[in-house]
C-alpha cells in the first residue's frame, strides 16, 4: 500500500490502482489500439474513431483527390494546404481520444462484484446511466492476482470465484466483507 492509501496490481496490459473510492484501470497503448482493432471487425466505430467526425472526412475528402494530381504534376494548391490542416486535426483527435481511453476510472459504490474466472478479473458495475458494465484485465501472473484479491477484498469489494482460485490466499478469501467507507 502506497503513502496515499492506494493498493495496486500489475496486468498483463498496464495496472490497476485500488484506491480508497474508486478503481483506475490503466491499459497500455497496444491494448487499446487491440480493441478498436476488435470493433472495426466486430462492424462498430471504434470510441477512438469518433472523435474524427466531419473534419476527418473533409480532410480526406479535400486531400486524397489533390494530393493524387499533386503528385503526379509535382506541385501544390491551398485545397492541399488546408485538407492536410485539417487531416492533422482528425489525427490529433483521434490521439486525444486514445489517450482518454487507455484509463478507466470506477467509483467503488458503483461495483456490483468482481469475478475471478481462468486468469481473468471481471469488474462489473453501473455507470452513470445505471448500465451495467464490465471491465476485464489479466493479472500478471498468480502473485498479482493474489494483490488483487487481497487489495479488492479489503476496499469491501463482493469477489465471486475464488473459492477454488489455488493463486488467491486464503486471506482473501477467509476474510469478512467489509463495507465501504465513504
Amino acid at each position: 500500500m502506497s503513502r496515499s492509501g492506494t493498493w495496486s496490481f500489475a496486468t498483463v496490459r498496464g495496472g490497476v490502482r485500488v484506491a480508497p473510492d474508486e478503481l483506475r484501470i490503466r491499459r497500455g497503448l497496444a491494448q487499446t489500439v487491440a480493441e478498436s482493432g476488435r470493433a472495426l471487425a466486430a462492424g462498430r466505430v471504434p470510441s477512438a474513431l469518433r472523435d474524427v467526425g466531419w473534419t476527418g472526412i473533409g480532410a480526406v475528402a479535400m486531400v486524397v483527390p489533390p494530393a493524387v494530381e499533386w503528385l503526379l504534376r509535382g506541385g501544390g494548391s491551398a485545397q492541399t494546404a488546408l485538407g492536410l490542416i485539417g487531416l492533422i486535426t482528425a489525427v490529433g483527435g483521434v490521439a486525444t481520444s486514445v489517450a482518454r481511453e487507455r484509463t478507466a476510472t470506477v467509483p467503488l459504490r458503483d461495483v456490483e462484484h468482481v469475478g475471478f474466472d481462468e486468469g481473468e478479473i471481471e469488474v462489473v458495475y453501473r455507470d452513470d446511466d445505471d448500465e451495467r458494465e464490465t471491465e476485464t484485465v489479466r493479472p500478471r501472473d498468480d502473485e498479482e492476482r493474489s494483490d488483487a484479491a487481497v487489495a479488492l477484498r479489503l476496499r469491501g469489494v463482493d469477489l465471486r470465484g475464488i473459492e477454488g482460485d489455488e493463486a488467491v490466499s486464503r486471506t482473501a478469501v477467509d476474510a469478512p466483507k467489509t463495507e465501504l467507507l465513504a
